[in-house]
């Protein structure tokens, strides 16, 4: 019989705002055994990422633990030392916001494996080039050496690993740690973890809206639905068994398949937005990494442009250059909406706005949520108490949220309920183009579908322009009409979506679109 390592008893936890008090998680009961994968399931802001915070005690300000226990080892959470680093290790779904900009990859780990290991003889250099190689990062003294920025989003991966497995724990919380990669890295982070995990007996908690990593990698699965366990079982049983599938719906519906839209044949010629020879470089002459390499496109009036590849391809890059967030080496931009140059406009201006995909970063701190949709509007000089009240109130309803996320913090919220007000954000002073970076990265498959569907429908009710950047090409299938394929920070293949993600021409774009769909196959 396993030995349990964790075990919740009927835990409360509650948020207070001014006067209001709303139950995030509610009688919730978990045990995790030693060497246990277990996997925990919800909708967005079903309480998964706030079940995490509670088992290593770092709840959120406004968040209390109302009623219940969690016992490490038998012992209260309270009352162990050194729990959280030493015993119990997250990887948190943000994993930029988890290290420190200033400081290399090195001095960071040096300060964990100091605090956590004291009076080992193992010199510390040795263990930080031991567990960069386990988590298979090439060039270990260049990555040691480099800060968080200068690294691609499957290496900021690669390096959380290292700093949670290098001080030992007993429990590992991996929290929607594939946001944001693309097909293959994916599979790459998740065989390396449960491979480390296998080898030093960790028991291990996913936190995951991806059903299929859930389904390909756990022993057991939790479903969580507002706030509550409502199912516990096996992973086979889970999938398998007829009892468990309305249970099932409620996480959503996986796309996992392609799906075209109709494309209109003759809108080539109406162009909103030119990109011409976009170029971005960093380093010096000797060592010099090609960002964005002589990139030119069309953004066609009401119509979506898709852009894929792998993690570190340039897409982002080539966003912000485009919304002159980053400066670009050369290339020239052009607006046409109202046939001005966009040099000097501001973003978010009210003719083009745009979803990031670092979203808590692009928040004001000080700001509840309901400052961060008034603020944009009192920009593009709307004003009108009951007008703007209407207009925030609707879009929060349209983007799938609650009115009492309002009163709240980003901060505060869920990883995919600060997606979604970033959504919110940008869609609330209708703008003319919107440009998207990962979108519904930290979406459940339901709230993904309604967003593609959302969005579909405001683009064609409003004639929107749309540059939208994601990993996942089953998303990019529904909602583009066409594709620009990025490798190495250049464009190798492009044209109606349908075309392309049917009959590609290039390997490379065949291996992308086998990756993004191995599912289908199972």
């Amino acid at each position: 019989m396993k030995k349990p390592v964790l075990k919740i008893s009927d835990l409360d936890v509650v948020s207070k705002s001014q006067n209001t008090s709303k139950t995030i998680l509610s009688k919730l009961n978990l045990v995790v055994n030693k060497g246990d994968t277990l996997g925990i399931v919800g909708e967005t802001g079903s309480g998964k990422t706030m079940l995490g915070w509670s088992i290593i005690n770092l709840l959120p300000n406004g968040c209390f633990l109302k009623n219940g226990d969690i016992k490490f080892n038998g012992k209260n959470i309270f009352e162990v030392k050194n729990l959280r680093g030493e015993n119990i290790s997250m990887i948190f779904q943000d994993p930029m916001h988890s290290l420190n900009p200033t400081q290399t990859i090195e001095k960071q780990m040096t300060a964990i494996i100091k605090k956590w290991r004291i009076g080992e003889k193992n010199s510390t250099k040795d263990e930080i080039k031991k567990w960069i190689g386990k988590v298979q990062l090439n060039s270990v003294f260049d990555i040691m050496g480099r800060y968080p920025h200068q690294l691609s989003g499957g290496q900021i991966q690669r390096v959380m690993i290292a700093l949670a497995m290098c001080v030992r724990p007993k429990i590992i919380i991996a929290d929607e740690i594939t946001t944001g990669l693309d097909a293959n890295i994916k599979l790459e982070i998740m065989d390396l973890l449960f491979s480390l995990q296998k080898e030093t007996s960790v028991a291990l908690v996913f936190i995951s809206h991806d059903l299929f990593l859930i389904r390909r990698y756990c022993d057991r699965v939790a479903i969580m639905n507002s706030g509550k366990i409502i199912a516990e079982d096996s992973t086979k049983n889970i999938f398998n068994s007829k009892k468990y599938k309305e249970i099932r719906s409620l996480i959503g519906v996986d796309f996992g398949e392609k799906k075209f839209k109709k494309v209109e044949k003759d809108f080539s010629e109406r162009i909103a937005l030119a990109v011409r020879g976009f170029n971005k470089s960093y380093g010096n002459k000797i060592n010099k990494n090609h960002a964005v390499r002589d990139v030119s496109i069309n953004l066609y009036y009401g119509k979506t442009l898709g852009v894929v590849g792998e993690s570190g391809s340039g897409k982002s890059t080539l966003a912000r250059m485009i919304l002159n967030i980053l400066d670009r080496n050369s290339g020239q931009l052009k607006l046409t909406t109202d046939e001005i140059n966009i040099e000097n406009l501001r973003i978010p201006s009210g003719e083009i706005s745009a979803v990031l995909q670092d979203h808590l970063g692009s928040f004001n701190p000080k700001m509840n949520s309901y400052d961060v949709l008034l603020e944009p509007l009192e920009l593009k000089g709307i004003t009108g108490k009951k007008i703007i009240e209407n207009r925030i109130k609707n879009m929060v309803r349209d983007v799938g949220l609650n009115n009492n996320i309002l009163t709240r913090r980003p901060y505060s919220l869920s990883g995919g309920q600060r997606q979604r007000l970033s959504l919110a954000r940008a869609m609330i002073t209708e703008p003319k183009i919107i440009i998207f970076d990962e979108p519904t990265s930290a979406l459940d498959p339901k709230i993904q579908k309604r967003i593609v569907d959302l969005l579909k429908s405001l683009q064609k009710e409003k004639n929107l322009t749309y540059l939208f950047i994601s990993h996942d090409l089953s998303v990019i299938s529904q909602i583009s009409d066409y594709v620009a394929v990025l490798y190495s920070g250049k464009i190798i293949e492009s044209g109606l979506a349908e075309k392309v993600l049917n009959n590609p021409k290039q390997d490379y774009t065949k291996k992308l679109i086998e990756s993004s769909f191995w599912m289908e196959n199972r």
